[in-house]
C-alpha cells in the first residue's frame, strides 16, 4: 500500500464527525467515557464503538484508575487521551495538501 494510501485512511478515520469532535474534546484533557458521552451529548455506547475504533487506530491511548466521584468512589474507570498519532496525521495531510496549490 503506498504511503498516500495509508494516510487517507488514518485521515478518514480520524474526520468522522463523531471522531473528530472526540479528539478535539481529548486534546484538552483526558477524560472518562462518560463524561466525553456527557460533553458530546451522545450516547455512551455509540461513544464506546468510536472510542475504541480511535484506539485501534493509534488515535487514542487509555489506561485504568480509580475512580474518586462519589458514584463511582473505588471502582477501576477507563481515562482517554489523544496520542502523538494525531499530530503526526495532521502534519502529514498539511504537507500533502501544501504540494497541491490552487
Amino acid at each position: 500500500m503506498k504511503i498516500e494510501d495509508e494516510l487517507l485512511k488514518e485521515v478518514r478515520v480520524l474526520l468522522h464527525p463523531i471522531r473528530y469532535r472526540i479528539v478535539e474534546l481529548l486534546a484538552e484533557k483526558p477524560m472518562h467515557i462518560n463524561g466525553i458521552s456527557n460533553e458530546l451529548g451522545e450516547d455512551r455506547r455509540l461513544v464506546s464503538y468510536h472510542l475504541l475504533t480511535l484506539e485501534e487506530h493509534g488515535f487514542l491511548s487509555s489506561n485504568y484508575e480509580i475512580s474518586e466521584l462519589s458514584k463511582s468512589k473505588g471502582k477501576a474507570i477507563r481515562k482517554y487521551e489523544v496520542t502523538e498519532k494525531v499530530k503526526e496525521v495532521s502534519s502529514a495531510l498539511k504537507k500533502r495538501l501544501y504540494i497541491y496549490p490552487k
